[in-house]
């Protein structure tokens, strides 16, 4: 009941409103250019779900929507307003803009993975050109046939179009538009087993496309080099191009590609270079894990608009539907008027009884959101590096040297390591958040809690050569707090100092004591932290991470658990530091009792 008044009054403010016109398919076009693909297609549907739009608006606005849905990699979604579009065009004459509403709707079925869906539908765009006579849009349908007619395996049929397309270019277009077609062409003729064929296509659009300075085709053509090379066995040639493939893509942020070639040259060296050949596979491994986040972020991205858009579909036909109820009982508006300004009040009253509960249910989902992340990226990805990297040595054990052995097994010890930091602070840091652990304030000597720390970390000092330097150890100091909080603090920022510290350099160490307790403090000499990043490093949820001196991996979690556990004990943590100017930690200890 609530609902329908806060509704009925939503809709008298609307109608008091005077209609404004607004361009919606001009700024959704902007945002699709400036890369907000997300937020342009929110708007097209706002603007697709206006009462009284025209149906020359709404067609404009659904190719944004296909456009857009596209790049987000929803194809299927993509192909539906596709056939918006083309609908149109066929049924109102529309004959030149017939032709790339259906080599659209071909693209969309062929990434979407159902290329026999397609079929008809570049069919009829060869047909529809023919009477048009573009030569550059015959050329290239001809080529988008190849595609089809490639992904559904008709490889023959694929090289007909892809040789008609080819004479069309070299014929009445220019060498660039050849070199496209003769690219394309490449692929039926690797699949029919006719590699010289295809080698010669390639070799003439990389000519082409190095003089034309056309990157993105280059990328692409030596990545298909590379793989004609490898093919011959000739090795040399084979990562030539694979590597310029690689430098091309890693320029243009093309991840899909660059992963591809990584994993082909790591495939290339395995015999003869095992070590370069585990890097490139660590890194085809690092990338693919980028790229599947990427697409559940779009995936989550795509599945958050279709809820808006439900949502706001089932709204706009609510006040419909209302606004027709309303224009029958005007007689009894003021009264309408009367219940909803009571209904505003008693949503007002219900709104701040909740408010603290929804707080509450936020912060739990933010933790929880917090830690899959860690779980899914930080562990996830190390554990399968190590993986890989056991797997590369007992597969190479016998080729590999002693030393090439040790370098491996050291960034297995590392990553391992790191994880178990990881863990141990992701525990401590939910514990502390859920409150299901708060520790008992306990007496004891600071000064033996800080050996004791120091201890532990002795072997990892000595091995990059640092040395932990106790300068003031005041033995009388006795605190009482929460101990285990004031270790997980310190080893933190102890195994933090040795990692951004240079071999040879010291970590100092020192004690003293204040008016309601005391302070530990940990300087480095290391590479500090910059002035814009101050703020982020005690954050839970932050991006600000590093490798150490020596590469150590880093989760950027230490620093956020380390202030939780200090907050818990009534203490904090401070920093004083320079960007490659060294940094002081000072943990201040609260005494939890005044009888110490």
């Amino acid at each position: 009941m609530m609902r329908k008044w806060i509704l009925l009054c939503q809709l008298l403010i609307v109608m008091a409103l005077p209609v404004m016109a607004r361009d919606y398919y001009a700024e959704a076009e902007e945002l699709y250019y400036a890369g907000r693909f997300s937020e342009a297609i929110k708007l097209a549907l706002e603007g697709v779900a206006v009462p009284g739009i025209g149906e020359e608006d709404t067609i404009e606005l659904y190719s944004i929507l296909g456009s857009s849905y596209a790049r987000l990699g929803s194809f299927g979604k993509a192909a539906e307003y596709m056939v918006k579009c083309y609908e149109y065009d066929k049924a109102n004459g529309e004959v030149k803009g017939l032709t790339s509403s259906l080599i659209n709707l071909a693209s969309m079925y062929v990434y979407a993975g159902e290329p026999e869906l397609a079929e008809d539908y570049i069919k009829e765009a060869i047909l529809n050109e023919y009477e048009v006579g573009r030569k550059d849009k015959l050329a290239m349908v001809h080529g988008k046939a190849c595609d089809v007619y490639h992904a559904m395996g008709r490889d023959s049929l694929a090289l007909e179009h892809a040789d008609i397309a080819v004479a069309i270019a070299a014929k009445d277009l220019d060498k660039k538009a050849e070199a496209i077609r003769r690219s394309q062409r490449a692929y039926p003729l690797e699949s029919l087993g006719r590699y010289r064929e295809a080698l010669q296509d390639l070799r003439f659009a990389e000519s082409v496309f190095r003089e034309a300075d056309m990157k993105q085709s280059l990328s692409i053509v030596c990545f298909q080099l590379g793989q004609e090379y490898g093919r011959e066995g000739r090795t040399t040639l084979e990562r030539q191009y694979l590597r310029e493939a690689a430098d091309l893509a890693r320029d243009m942020d093309d991840l899909p590609l660059l992963q591809k070639v990584y994993s082909k040259l790591a495939e290339s060296l395995k015999d003869s270079n095992p070590s370069a050949a585990y890097d490139y596979m660590e890194q085809s491994s690092s990338l693919q894990d980028s790229i599947s986040r990427s697409k559940s972020d779009h995936a989550l991205e795509l599945f958050n608009i279709e809820y808006e858009t439900a949502r706001r579909e089932k709204t706009i036909a609510e006040q419909n539907l209302e606004l027709m109820r309303q224009k029958r009982h005007r007689s009894v508006l003021a009264i309408i008027i009367l219940a909803l300004l009571a209904g505003a009040i008693v949503t007002l009253f219900l709104a701040m009884k909740t408010r603290r509960s929804e707080r509450k249910l936020k912060a739990s989902n933010d933790q929880k959101d917090f830690l899959f992340k860690v779980i899914s990226h930080d562990i996830h990805s190390p554990a399968i590096a190590q993986l890989r990297g056991i797997q590369m040595i007992r597969a190479n054990a016998g080729k590999l040297s002693e030393s090439q052995i040790k370098k491996v097994l050291l960034q297995l010890e590392r990553q391992a390591e790191s994880e178990v930091e990881l863990i141990d602070n992701v525990l401590r840091w939910a514990r502390s958040k859920s409150g299901s652990e708060n520790g008992e304030s306990v007496r004891f000597v600071l000064a033996e809690l800080v050996k004791e720390a120091i201890s532990q970390y002795k072997g990892a000092s000595d091995v990059k050569g640092i040395r932990l330097e106790l300068k003031e150890k005041d033995e009388g100091i006795v605190v009482c707090t929460i101990r285990s909080n004031i270790m997980i603090s310190l080893r933190n920022l102890l195994s933090n100092a040795i990692k951004f510290s240079e071999s040879g350099s010291p970590v100092e160490i020192c004690l003293s004591k204040t008016e309601d307790g005391a302070e530990i403090s940990v300087t480095d000499h290391g590479v500090g932290i910059p002035a814009d990043k101050m703020a982020a490093i005690f954050e839970s949820g932050t991006s600000f991470r590093r490798l150490g001196t020596d590469g150590e991996p880093s989760n950027g979690l230490g620093l956020a658990v380390s202030r939780a556990l200090m907050e818990e004990t009534g203490g904090s943590l401070s920093v004083q530091c320079g960007e490659k100017q060294g940094s002081t930690f000072t943990i201040h200890i609260h005494n939890s009792s005044d009888n110490v």
